[in-house]
């Protein structure tokens, strides 16, 4: 591992990220809107000519059968196949709260996140970062690649190495692992897809001798 190498490729994204809004303006911790945000994606468009169903309070959609639930989401330009998850999660929220006092004990709520059905492991830590703002890191694919290419660990390294990793880096660097998260999957999913465009990559001249180490 390289939490020195990381360091330097994540001071160089953020000097050229084109992230967007999302990496200044995370929706509110410790909201029930911001877990359906992070699970389904955020609210593309509005249905026309007609009342939407509110995806805001968990209470809502505990009841909902999932079909009804599958086109809300689809109206709205969100990904319906979350429905089912999403309807786990309603009926799991221990509500709004944003004076933290239920997000605490957090190897709790990771095993309760876990047990759920259609919620990963990716998903489980990104429900903890975003929404009840535990210091963990989601290892999507793109993070796993990028890592792997470059170096910074392997396939072979063990969850805990990756948090390790990251979240030393994000202690050194002054980083916050929620803009981590969005850096690294940004250059992920614009350059590091199953065949890598590593010439013109801001992190090029970070790259192993010899070029990128091939993790598949």
């Amino acid at each position: 591992m390289s939490t020195e190498r990381l360091g330097e490729a994540l001071q160089r994204l953020r000097e050229v990220a084109e992230i967007g809004e999302q990496a200044q303006n995370v929706e509110l911790p410790g909201r029930f809107s911001t877990l359906v945000d992070v699970v389904a994606g955020p609210e593309k468009s509005k249905p026309d000519g007609e009342e939407a169903i509110p995806l805001d309070r968990a209470e809502e959609l505990v009841d909902l059968p999932l079909e009804v639930l599958q086109e809300t989401l689809k109206k709205t330009g969100r990904d319906s196949r979350r429905a089912s998850a999403l309807l786990g999660l309603a009926a799991w929220w221990p509500g709004d709260d944003p004076e933290e006092a239920w997000r605490d004990d957090h190897q709790r709520r990771r095993e309760e996140l876990t047990a759920i059905r259609g919620i990963g492991h990716e998903l489980v830590d990104r429900i903890l970062l975003v929404v009840l703002e535990v210091p963990t890191m989601p290892l999507s694919r793109s993070a796993l690649r990028v890592g792997c290419r470059h170096g910074w660990s392997g396939l072979e390294s063990e969850y805990d190495e990756w948090q390790h990793l990251f979240g030393h880096s994000s202690e050194v660097s002054g980083i916050p692992l929620r803009q981590i998260d969005l850096l690294v999957n940004w250059i992920g999913q614009s350059r590091c897809g199953p065949r890598p465009k590593c010439e013109g990559c801001p992190l090029e001249p970070l790259l192993p001798d010899g070029g990128p180490y091939e993790p598949e």
